[in-house]
């Protein structure tokens, strides 16, 4: 059995430290199932996603307000994207780690990618990503 195998089975076996690791803690726990607009007015992203987008914010908000799938808890990260028009925005947080992960598409074209779209994307964030843009996945490059 790979060390990636018996670390999922842990994930799933409660009352592991591995399973308590992954829990959605109490002020996320409403999240999932909601739009991803949800997740970009919350207090702890919010105000971070509004630095990040820099001059792209008009875009990102309004991407964020269009049509996506609900927020869903995928390894370790919530995440979902939207879509508005041609632009499409894609945002995950781990409240583990405080990170945020945020992209945005403007036509064809990449506006915005935090992390840079070069540089390795944490593996919790691929089957959230998986709808936004399919091709894309198959390019970047995941840890």
């Amino acid at each position: 059995m790979s060390a990636w195998t018996k670390r999922a089975l842990l994930a799933l076996l409660p009352g592991t430290a591995l399973a308590q690791q992954v829990a959605i803690p109490p002020e996320f726990a409403a999240l999932p199932g909601q739009p991803v607009a949800a997740l970009a007015m919350h207090p702890a992203v919010g105000p971070r996603l509004r630095v990040m987008s820099a001059g792209r914010q008009r875009q990102l908000s309004d991407a964020l307000r269009g049509e996506g799938p609900p927020l869903a808890w995928h390894g370790g990260w919530l995440s979902s994207w939207a879509r508005l028009g041609e632009n499409r925005a894609f945002l995950a947080y781990d409240p583990h780690s405080e990170q945020v992960a945020v992209m945005l598409w403007v036509g064809n074209g990449n506006s915005l990618s935090v992390p840079p779209l070069r540089s390795p994307w944490p593996e919790g964030l691929r089957e959230g990503m998986r709808g936004f843009n399919p091709q894309l996945e198959a390019q970047m490059r995941w840890e």
